[in-house]
């Protein structure tokens, strides 16, 4: 199980994720760097994937948020939204750049895993996170009304890879983040590669 998880430092990353999401839709950069000097080693880059993972997180942990803090994710929420309605052909082809690019780099991780098991285990949860990006935008694909037929063959390869290397177990992020991601729709968080 990963380190404790933060609500604040994730509200924090969905505001500032948010304040940019005209900007990044109508620009041509996949991931972009929104963190500033002294936040770009904590703050990751802008993608809809990233930006919708923290959604899903602070919405299904919304109960837990202090009064400001709903406050707050009401108005980054809002702001998605908007940008979303605005730019919808913008945005919808960002999801559809963004999912083959990291199923991509997972094929890569596949073909590692081949050549060196034993770095295959300490690997996986990079791996684990890009494959729940991945899930976040097929979702807000459904969610949105967007095609998503051009990515069935791909994710499908990547979960066949991914059973083959994968040991059912407990959930590898924090506890409190269980009951946001159920092993029924996010079985490659419940488990890992064996150490080789």
């Amino acid at each position: 199980m990963s380190a404790k998880y933060e609500l604040e430092r994730d509200l924090s990353q969905l505001e500032r994720m948010t304040e940019n999401l005209p900007d990044y839709l109508l620009g041509d950069a996949l991931y972009m760097p929104v963190g500033g000097f002294f936040r770009a080693s904590t703050m990751p880059q802008l993608s809809l994937g990233a930006l919708l993972l923290r959604r899903r997180r602070l919405t299904q942990l919304r109960s837990s948020l202090k009064r400001a803090q709903a406050s707050r994710l009401d108005a980054a929420l809002r702001q998605h939204d908007q940008a979303q309605a605005e730019w919808t052909l913008h945005y919808e082809k960002k999801l559809k750049q963004e999912a083959p690019s990291r199923l991509k780099v997972m094929r890569a991780f596949f073909a590692d895993c081949s050549e060196s098991p034993r770095d295959c285990a300490p690997a996986y949860p990079v791996e684990a996170l890009r494959r729940s990006l991945v899930q976040e935008i097929l979702l807000a694909m459904d969610e949105f009304g967007y095609d998503k037929g051009e990515l069935s063959a791909p994710v499908q390869q990547t979960d066949a890879a991914l059973r083959r290397i994968l040991h059912a177990g407990d959930f590898i992020w924090s506890e409190r983040l269980a009951a946001v991601y159920p092993r029924e729709a996010f079985w490659w968080l419940y488990g890992s590669p064996a150490a080789g």
